[in-house]
């Protein structure tokens, strides 16, 4: 039956596939499929229905990569993991969001810890992930002005989307506080744990809580197995 795609040619090496109607876990899927079947792919990257992908033989592969499209099953059983991340509120921008939505700090970590969010891809960062699933109620735009610095694993959102920041960087996310837990590894294969298509839903921690987590998740070796329940 095939799956109805649209190609862009973005230059010698890059193509841009854009898929209609495409749930992230069935992007994400997608983008596994070629990566595994077609090894003069170098990388592939996904965000919103677009996947894009650098070949240096690109011109070689073009009537395969069209061939594969068509031949693929529209309909397959999709499947995502829930991951339960802990989250300390002790972000640089908590105040600032409760006096702009006019809601108190209690009432940001129950919206926020309420809500399920689902994984739509990476950008921006090695290990970035984008998260929809931001309620109106919680939600603003982007920071006019980024800071300089954001640390690592700072758990902030912004134009209805959640995400996690991989390391110490410039950004202008609103921050809600941080996790303990780091999920971008390049040492590691594949570097990262939550795929797109998986759940995300956040549970409070104190100080002295996020220290333990901390410690555990440095020398845990199914770091999976933490992820998937409370802690």
């Amino acid at each position: 039956m095939g799956v109805k795609v649209r190609f862009h040619r973005i230059s010698p090496e890059v193509l841009s596939i854009e898929l209609e109607e495409t749930s992230a876990a069935e992007l994400s899927y997608v983008a596994e499929q070629l990566e595994s079947q077609f090894s003069s792919i170098q990388d592939v990257v996904f965000l919103n229905g677009v996947i894009t992908v650098f070949s240096a033989e690109l011109n070689l592969i073009l009537d395969e990569l069209a061939s594969f499209f068509d031949s693929m099953d529209e309909t397959y059983e999709s499947s995502f993991r829930t991951w339960y991340v802990p989250i300390w509120y002790n972000g640089l921008d908590l105040q600032l969001i409760a006096e702009k939505k006019g809601i108190s700090i209690d009432r940001i970590k129950e919206i926020h810890q309420k809500e399920e969010y689902t994984a739509v891809g990476y950008g921006f960062l090695p290990g970035f992930f984008y998260a929809s699933g931001v309620p109106e109620s919680l939600d603003l735009p982007r920071r006019s002005s980024p800071r300089a610095r954001v640390p690592a694993q700072s758990v902030a959102f912004a134009a209805a989307q959640m995400a996690i920041y991989p390391f110490e960087t410039s950004g202008g996310w609103n921050i809600l506080g941080t996790t303990p837990y780091q999920f971008f590894d390049p040492n590691k294969n594949p570097p990262v744990i939550v795929k797109a298509g998986d759940r995300l839903r956040f549970y409070e921690i104190d100080e002295s809580h996020f220290k333990a987590l901390q410690l555990i998740w440095e020398t845990s070796s199914d770091r999976e197995k933490l992820l998937s329940h409370v802690c």
